[in-house]
């Protein structure tokens, strides 16, 4: 989660395309929340994530790319088509910056992607799945982990709506 580590919704550009550089070459990754980059995320970059994605050895497989105001839709379109060329299963981007036909698109192409690998329904892999959240389906829920989210513990999430990302929850954060 990279607000983790620039927490600054202002980030500029510049920063944004070093951590874009650096995650070039890792080879570790599997799940990448680059959300809220207001003014660091524009064409450039949304188009250089996606070479990355687009890489072999890439193993990113959930994205959460949500408020990216500075983005054309030119540059959302080509992103769309481009997931067909990466390993995407799970993903979040804001609906006000993207079309709904677009976001349908999208939601195709990643259950489609799918079938491309198991990282998303791997019991193996589950201590990444469960860390996936404020995706539009997030991968805990998948009917095949059951099972295994229930032996190792992890059942709460699938009735916690805020840590899964719910839109109509309302925080005590949000009150104040």
């Amino acid at each position: 989660k990279c607000k983790k580590y620039l927490s600054d919704p202002d980030t500029p550009s510049v920063i944004v395309d070093r951590m874009l550089d650096a995650l070039e070459g890792n080879t570790n990754c599997q799940a990448l929340y680059i959300q809220n980059f207001n003014q660091g995320m524009k064409d450039e970059q949304v188009l250089h994530l996606l070479r990355i994605l687009q890489q072999p050895s890439c193993k990113i497989w959930c994205l959460n790319i949500g408020e990216t105001y500075n983005v054309k839709r030119r540059t959302w379109a080509q992103f769309t088509s481009g997931l067909k060329k990466t390993k995407i299963t799970h993903m979040y981007a804001s609906e006000h910056t993207i079309s709904s036909a677009m976001k349908e698109k999208i939601r195709e192409t990643i259950r489609n992607n799918r079938k491309k690998h198991d990282m998303h329904i791997n019991p193996d892999n589950l201590e990444v799945i469960v860390q996936c959240t404020h995706c539009w389906w997030n991968p805990i829920n998948a009917r095949v982990l059951q099972p295994y989210v229930k032996q190792r513990g992890y059942e709460y999430i699938l009735f916690d709506k805020v840590a899964q990302g719910a839109k109509d929850v309302m925080t005590d954060k949000d009150r104040i």
